[in-house]
């Protein structure tokens, strides 16, 4: 979706006029603005990836951090069940910050620089 919503831009029309190769109007021009929300929507669905994690292990009696989390919840395991969400929150905040420092290799137009 955000490849076609790309592949509509002005800037995209003007690289058609000048009369570039198709390949290269979308893999250089388009592909470059269209992959960083898919980026981004890929680091915030690990957060969610965790609870559908809960959901699975415990509907097919799966081993895992789920099914350990519902276990803690049962018995009242406070302690535990603190540490499965701190480790998960840690878990999701370090790929949302591997995410940031990727982001200029995707799009050079992020990295840092002068302000003007």
């Amino acid at each position: 979706n955000t490849m076609v919503q790309t592949l509509g831009e002005e800037y995209i029309r003007l690289a058609r006029a000048k009369g570039l190769f198709p390949v290269r109007i979308a893999l250089s021009y388009g592909a470059r603005n269209a992959i960083l929300p898919n980026v981004t929507g890929f680091a915030i669905g690990l957060g969610g990836l965790f609870g559908g994690a809960i959901f699975i292990e415990t509907i097919f009696s799966y081993p895992g951090t789920g099914r350990l989390m519902i276990d803690a919840l049962q018995n009242r395991d406070y302690p535990l069940m603190q540490t499965i969400f701190l480790l998960t929150t840690i878990g999701v905040l370090t790929m949302n910050f591997i995410v940031d420092l990727l982001y200029p290799v995707f799009d050079p137009r992020v990295r840092g620089g002068e302000a003007s």
